[in-house]
């Protein structure tokens, strides 16, 4: 039988999180079904808000979520508290949340879904994507942080670890938009973020209509033609699970 990972409710003296937003620790799950046991077991035991994991390569992810939050100025002056203890920083974060998720919800701000069309897209993309969804392995690390935010609308999650950093990436904008649709349109929920990864889980009882799916991730990704879809499709059909990459270099989880 397969121990389960531990899990260490934050804040705790010598353990820390990304910020007063993290709830708990998963410390070394053996497999991903033993990480979102674990994950689900916390989130159903601390209702209020929504929870999420992050995934591949926290430490880089929380880095650069902080510079995405800079460059795209998500949360245009709010300054760091003079003073550092526990009240004053929780009030920073949540004043932090606050404003990244009212511009990802900012209408002026915001991209159209029909503006990520992918045309005519990369076969190598098509490829990636299925090798993720077939091996959601590699999304499980040593650490996981589990974060809750005072929110339950999925796009907010990413106000709480925005990331697209780096040109070639898709922007936290986009990712807001992809979350939106697949959440609206494909009965999926937010389940995680990574350096490199949204990961999504299925929450209707209802079976996910493949062919509908597929064709809003060619638009995503292009190369209508690839002989990946057909290898993916077969996937999602048996999966509650969607993973998607929004890094240029998400190939390297695969290595």
């Amino acid at each position: 039988m397969t121990d389960a990972p531990r899990t260490l409710l934050l804040p705790r003296e010598g353990y820390r999180g990304l910020d007063s937003l993290s709830l708990a620790l998963i410390r070394r799950p053996a497999d991903l079904p033993g990480l979102l046991a674990a994950f689900r077991r916390l989130a159903a035991e601390h209702p209020g808000g929504r929870c999420y994991l992050t995934l591949d390569d926290v430490n880089q992810c929380a880095y650069t979520a902080g510079h995405a939050r800079e460059k795209y100025a998500l949360a245009a002056g709010i300054d760091y508290p003079e003073e550092d203890g526990a009240e004053a920083l929780a009030r920073f974060d949540a004043a932090i949340f606050a404003a990244s998720a009212r511009a990802l919800r900012d209408p002026a701000r915001a991209v159209a879904w029909e503006d990520l069309r992918a045309d005519p897209g990369d076969e190598e993309d098509i490829a990636i994507l299925r090798r993720l969804n077939d091996n959601p392995e590699v999304l499980v690390e040593e650490v996981h942080v589990v974060q809750r935010v005072p929110s339950d609308v999925d796009e907010d999650l990413l106000a709480s670890l925005p990331n697209g950093y780096f040109d070639g990436d898709r922007t936290p904008f986009d990712c807001a938009a992809i979350i939106r649709r697949l959440v609206s349109r494909h009965g999926y929920a937010l389940l995680g973020i990574g350096a490199s990864t949204l990961a999504f889980h299925r929450t209707g009882a209802a079976p996910a209509d493949i062919p509908k799916l597929l064709a809003d991730l060619r638009h995503l990704y292009g190369a209508p033609d690839s002989a990946h879809w057909e290898g993916l499709a077969r996937r999602l059909a048996t999966s509650d699970l969607l993973i998607l990459g929004y890094t240029e270099n998400v190939a390297d989880l695969l290595d």
